[in-house]
């Protein structure tokens, strides 16, 4: 049988040219660019370091699979190689990328599930099944391409007064381009159906979907790879626990398998704990399922005691303020979330929330402030109050909260005694920076120090 490249799809349409040309003027003036040469070489060169290229290889080897699979069930021929190499070199390599978002996240694995049956799919493989003349397609590429960037570089040029009228003509002018194509395209599809709908149109179709759906198996594995050499990597670096490594990753696969959130708590542990041999493993391995358990039905706390772990660590959920889980460290059981940005800004202000006490009760609650001068003092002070304010009512009532939190603001001291619950707040300054912190010390916090 003679095979034409047609019989493996590569019959490309005028749209496909145009990329490639466009790609090959960019890389050949790379190439001839001195400076940019060296930058290509390092890029290939990270690309295709040890463990990537190990990654590269085995998920090409696992879409090979797929394929072979896909084709003993009659749902792929050689008609489809190039859309097949096509999802490779883009939804493949991009998925191992985000296989770090997913992190043990089952929404975000949806989310990529949704995006992939979206309408837009539909819309957008129809709108490609057709392309232009080479002339128009060589001239519309630049064209939307320039468009593109023009208003990348606007969004970030929040300065300029005139920049939101320029930039909504821009993105106006975006969405009539994207319309008139559409548009175009479909109506070429619709004057020739009978000459563009076959089986293998279909087969390209759901080609993609197909290929996705058995790419999700990889994508999760390689995910959870990911987490394991993320939190053990910090173990590996650190002399006194480079020697059981590999043993507490092994234990910890067989132990907690695909649950990362135990894996990690295991990495942390074992720092904080300062662990070095297998039995500490074990030991910290054993207390985290211990826990795990006792979280599922948390006991109640008497007052007398202090405040429940499992609570306070919610106590300021509205503000997206809620720490890890209550654990043991060398100093005593702590819990705790850091640095919560109050806004985008890229120096912008930053609130932590931190819980300690005993195994069993929770008796001191922090909340810190960490500001600068160069951002606005008021706006910071508005949010640390309404937090401060919030925790207070956790501990008393809203009038009392309100009562105490005054007080101990305008108390010289900063301290403020209310039925032996000690509540102070502490104010420092250095250069250009300040910082807050609310203290709130249950009468049972001296038998922890």
């Amino acid at each position: 049988m003679f095979f034409t490249p047609a019989s493996f799809g590569f019959d490309l349409n005028n749209r496909e040219i145009s990329t490639l040309i466009y790609l090959g003027l960019v890389l050949a003036c790379v190439l001839l660019w001195k400076e940019g040469r060296p930058l290509v070489t390092n890029l290939a060169r990270a690309f295709f370091a040890p463990r990537l290229a190990l990654i590269w290889l085995l998920m090409s080897l696992y879409v090979v699979a797929c394929v072979w699979v896909l084709a003993r069930l009659s749902l792929w021929e050689w008609f489809n190689l190039k859309s097949t190499l096509l999802w490779w070199l883009t939804v493949g390599f991009t998925s191992v990328f985000d296989a770090q978002r997913l992190d043990g996240k089952p929404n975000v694995l949806r989310k990529m599930l949704y995006d992939t049956f979206t309408l837009s799919a539909v819309i957008i493989f129809i709108a490609e099944l057709v392309s232009f003349p080479l002339w128009v397609e060589l001239l519309m590429l630049p064209a939307l391409v320039f468009l593109t960037a023009l208003i990348a570089v606007g969004e970030h040029q929040v300065g300029n007064p005139g920049m939101p009228l320029l930039l909504k003509l821009l993105r106006g002018l975006q969405i009539f381009a994207g319309l008139i194509i559409l548009s175009a395209s479909y109506w070429l599809v619709v004057t020739n159906v009978e000459k563009i709908w076959s089986l293998n149109i279909l087969r390209e179709f759901g080609l993609p979907f197909l290929l996705w759906l058995m790419f999700i198996p990889f994508v999760f594995l390689l995910s959870i790879y990911m987490v394991y050499e993320e939190v053990f990597v910090q173990m590996k670096i650190r002399p006194v626990q480079a020697s059981i490594y590999q043993y507490a990753r092994w234990r910890a696969l067989f132990s907690f398998g695909w649950n990362v959130e135990e894996v990690r708590r295991l990495s942390r542990d074992m720092r904080e704990c300062n662990v070095t041999d297998k039995r500490g493993v074990k030991e910290a391995i054993q207390e985290i399922k211990r826990l795990r358990e006792i979280e599922k039905n948390p006991p109640t706390v008497a007052f007398t005691e202090g405040w429940s772990p499992y609570e306070s660590r919610l106590f300021l959920e509205d503000y997206g303020l809620v720490t890890d889980d209550y654990h043991r460290t060398q100093w005593g059981w702590c819990a705790g979330i850091s640095s919560v940005k109050l806004n985008d800004r890229v120096l912008a202000d930053r609130i932590s929330y931190y819980l300690s006490g005993s195994e069993y009760a929770v008796t001191q609650l922090r909340i810190t402030l960490l500001g600068s001068m160069q951002n606005d003092a008021n706006e910071a002070q508005f949010a640390f109050d309404k937090r401060a304010l919030s925790i207070l009512t956790k501990i008393f009532d809203a009038e009392r909260a309100s009562a105490t939190y005054a007080c101990v603001q305008t108390s010289v001291s900063g301290v403020v005694v209310i039925d032996g619950i000690v509540v102070s707040l502490e104010r420092s300054i250095w250069g250009d920076n300040y910082d807050w912190n609310l203290i709130i010390r249950h009468p049972k916090h001296q038998d922890n120090i």
